[in-house]
């Protein structure tokens, strides 16, 4: 890299620290000594904000060295509206000289994020920029922005650290690292780079990122006086209106929420994701009527989108439409794999449970004559990687082409069965007496829950179909969940009789979601939580025989309900402060043992987690529930 003069050595390390003022104030004292130098008074007033006299030094000044010469023309073209493939092209043309500052490198990748080539910007960011360019600001700033566009939160907060190490005040950096934090889960941290932002600058930015976060927390009265800061500036970006239509619909201001939705696909480029909500909103209620309405007005659009699809066939299945909600869930297993919103589960490693029950899922398919060449295929790859004398700690990372392979393998739904089911699919029992139960206890066993058929059919499904792809690594369990193949017809038909079945109890609340979770022998269940539903409905696939312990393998449920004011994270992802919470009220257990074709009918509020499990080996062994979610109870 080329050297800068003192005085642009200074400048540079002005701006580097974010005292803008400080560093137009030393340019205009000192002028340029190198074609160096002037590209940093470039890059300064590019980033201190003043475009109009970067664009005049692109212009204007007289450019010898090459790489100086394409990458000033890149970023000219950038900031007149001019090529945007020509620009790239100089970028990448300036770069090829190893004089080229790294600075250079941040044009280019805002290039690249400008065109959408975010495959060449994670290439370009990997193979040149590792190990991370530590006291490049600029740089490490622009990666972070880039590594978000391109989805990856990892690189994205890497970035953003190394920035706020140099300078803990970069506005910038404390979004993007608010924005990585959010999309990995830790929503406080984002909420405290957020809050931070907002103090150095109240701009939509940092109040967006708020709303977000306390949306996210279930504190929607935060987000709404967060929004207030703002609104009297008249400051109504689109994503801000719909993290405003999130907090009124969370403190029940359902007619604002609405309202908010309905202006969001107004606009001239309607909000799918405003439509997603405005559908869940309508589904959650059971308003079949608006939800017929906003097809009626926007059926390219929903059925482009796997979440405001997938509310559409509940709602089907609400109406009683069993043909029209398979149909919609076969259209939302098909657009899973392109949309970010369906579950993903590749974690990399591969978890050994993981490839464990996809290998023995495939020999099952194999020795019943149901695997075509492609699943053979699978199979024989798999049979590379998997060891029977392997533990449940051990990960499989093949490289290069093999991890592709690996990846594939895993993803693909190998087989479907068509699973066709008519006629009963309720086993007899008083539902009368059960509603009754139900009322005085909250909790209720049903034994004999399905009719042979239809525990045979689901059973059968819950075996051959190559659908479970969540993993839940810590517990080595899988999943699989309606939108994503796990809705065979018999399964919609015991949603539907079983409201039925219990007017008085499920009647008209909605299904609002459905899966099955099959688990690995040498593990254990489920971590200690609640659900956000009004009813759940859990019931138990293979039979009593696979359990060699029938005292236990069931579900313990805990007669408290968790508090309204908890958010899903607080009730559904932190069993050690809900074991707290159940210590504290003094709650004694409620264990009701494992027994195949046995429901536990309950109260979705009440804290429950998996008893312990003693399964046999063997995959047709494998415990396997059911869970149906009706209404919603709590904040979701």
């Amino acid at each position: 890299m080329a050297t800068l003069s003192p005085a642009y050595t200074e400048i540079r390390r002005l701006r580097s620290r974010g005292d803008c003022a400080g560093a137009i104030r030393a340019m205009r004292s000192h002028a340029p000594m190198s074609e160096e130098d002037a590209f940093e008074g470039v890059v300064c007033l590019f980033v201190c904000g003043d475009a109009a006299s970067a664009l005049n030094v692109c212009r204007t000044w007289p450019w010898k060295k090459e790489w100086a010469a394409q990458i000033t023309g890149a970023l000219a073209e950038m900031l007149t509206g001019g090529d945007a493939a020509k620009a790239v092209e100089r970028a990448r043309r300036a770069l090829t000289s190893a004089a080229a500052p790294y600075d250079a490198s941040a044009i280019y990748l805002m290039l690249l994020q400008h065109t959408g080539a975010l495959g060449e910007a994670g290439a370009y960011m990997r193979q040149r920029l590792e190990p991370l360019p530590m006291g490049e600001p600029f740089l490490l700033t622009i990666m972070a922005e880039t590594a978000l566009t391109c989805g990856d939160w990892r690189q994205a907060y890497r970035c953003a650290s190394a920035v706020l190490a140099h300078d803990p005040d970069d506005y910038r950096a404390l979004i993007a690292a608010s924005q990585a934090s959010l999309a990995i889960g830790n929503t406080h941290e984002a909420l405290g780079a957020a809050t931070r932002a907002a103090a150095l600058d109240m701009t939509a930015p940092a109040v967006l990122q708020i709303m977000r976060c306390q949306n996210k927390l279930g504190d929607h009265y935060a987000a709404l006086g967060a929004f207030g800061r703002l609104a009297a500036a008249g400051v109504l970006h689109l994503d801000i209106r719909m993290e405003l239509a999130k907090a009124y619909a969370g403190v029940g201001e359902r007619a604002k929420a609405i309202a908010e939705y309905h202006a969001l696909l107004g606009e001239p480029s309607p909000s799918v994701a405003a439509l997603a909500a405005l559908l869940e909103l309508h589904a959650f209620d059971g308003e079949d009527g608006e939800i017929e309405a906003l097809l009626a007005r926007h059926r390219g659009l929903i059925e482009r989108d796997f979440t405001s699809l997938y509310w559409v066939g509940i709602s089907a299945l609400h109406r009683g439409d069993r043909a029209e909600a398979a149909r919609v869930f076969a259209k939302t297993r098909e657009l899973a794999p392109v949309s970010p919103q369906a579950l993903h589960a590749h974690d990399w490693p591969i978890p050994e449970p993981r490839l464990r029950h996809d290998f023995e899922q495939l020999q099952l398919l194999e020795r019943r004559g149901k695997l075509d060449a492609s699943g053979r295929q699978a199979l024989a790859l798999l049979a590379r990687y998997h060891d029977p004398r392997a533990g449940i700690d051990a990960k499989i990372a093949p490289a290069g082409g093999d991890a592709d392979a690996l990846k594939a393998a895993l993803s693909r739904v190998h087989h479907l069965p068509a699973a066709p089911f008519e006629g009963r699919a309720l086993g007899e029992n008083d539902y009368a007496a059960i509603e009754e139960r139900y009322r005085r206890e909250r909790l209720v066993a049903i034994d004999g829950f399905l009719c042979a058929s239809a525990l045979d059919a689901l059973r059968r499904f819950s075996e051959e179909a190559t659908v479970w792809n969540a993993i839940y690594n810590r517990r080595g369990y899988v999943g699989a969940v309606l939108a994503q193949g796990f809705a065979p017809e018999v399964l919609l038909a015991i949603a539907e009789e079983l409201r039925r079945a219990m007017p008085n109890v499920i009647g008209d609340l909605p299904l609002i979601q459905a899966w099955g979770f099959k688990y690995d022998q040498r593990m254990q269940g489920i971590n200690m939580h609640a659900d956000f539903a009004r009813v759940n409905v859990n019931f138990w696939l293979v039979p009593d025989d696979a359990c060699e312990d029938l005292t236990t393998g069931g579900l313990i449920v805990y007669d408290v309900p968790v508090p309204k004011s908890w958010t899903f994270t607080d009730y559904n992802s932190e069993p050690e402060r809900l074991n707290a919470y159940v210590t504290a009220h003094g709650v004694t257990p409620r264990r009701i043992p494992y027994r195949g074709n046995r429901c536990v009918l309950f109260d979705s509020s009440l804290i429950h987690v998996t008893d312990e499990l003693h399964f046999k080996p063997g995959y047709e062994n494998r415990r396997v529930n059911v869970t149906l979610l009706y209404g919603k109870g709590l904040s979701a």
